[in-house]
């Protein structure tokens, strides 16, 4: 069936990201090891508290900072965390295609200010507009497979929950959308998707 709106996921989507390489950037600063940054971000519950809004960019290096017991410049690491991306070029066509199709785009990402104001400032053509609106899990303050991300993002979306279809590469994420009411399909690569696209033809 033909959607009437269209959501994407950013990262390992429009665009690949590579953790282990944020991590030994940041541990190179902080002078501490790839693992025991690992921990401290990811390990436990700092990134995720960073991708719900819970604690701000200058938050997060304190916390950091407070760990390993030196002060870090907030800059250089939110820099180093962020370096981390690479563009799916094999995107655009699928982009060009629904926008071709005149079914309106939106974005719907789990990430932190940090993440999202460096990919801004890059201007990746995949990200740069084609999405209205742009959900963001740091500033909704809640993160997939949250039911509350999907149901904001449909607000803000404007469109019946049954004519919404979403794409990430996360099942759970997959599994939660269609518990929202939308149609859902697990992301594997650009050709996968570009044959669904082209059913709505």
């Amino acid at each position: 069936m033909r959607p009437s709106f269209v959501y994407f996921d950013l990262g390992n989507v429009l665009l690949y990201f590579d953790h282990n390489l944020a991590m030994r950037k940041m541990a190179r600063i902080a002078g501490v090891s790839v693992e025991q940054m690992r921990a401290l971000v990811l390990d436990g519950t700092l990134q995720t508290e960073y991708e719900t809004g819970l604690i701000s960019s200058v938050q997060f290096v304190s916390r950091i900072s407070d760990a390993i017991g030196r002060e870090l410049d907030v800059g250089d690491m939110l820099q180093a965390a962020a370096d981390m991306f690479i563009p799916n070029t094999h995107m655009l066509p699928v982009l060009e295609r629904v926008r071709d199709l005149g079914i309106p785009m939106g974005l719907l990402s789990n990430t932190c200010e940090a993440h999202w104001n460096w990919i801004s400032e890059l201007s990746y053509p995949q990200v740069q507009g084609w999405f209205s609106p742009v959900i963001l899990s740091y500033e909704i303050k809640s993160m997939k497979p949250d039911i509350h991300i999907y149901c904001e993002a449909q607000r803000h979306a404007g469109h019946e929950a049954s004519g919404i279809f979403f794409t990430d590469d996360r099942v759970e994420n997959v599994a939660a959308a269609r518990k929202a009411g939308w149609t859902a399909e697990v992301f594997v690569n650009a050709d996968r998707l570009m044959e669904t696209v082209a059913r709505w033809a």
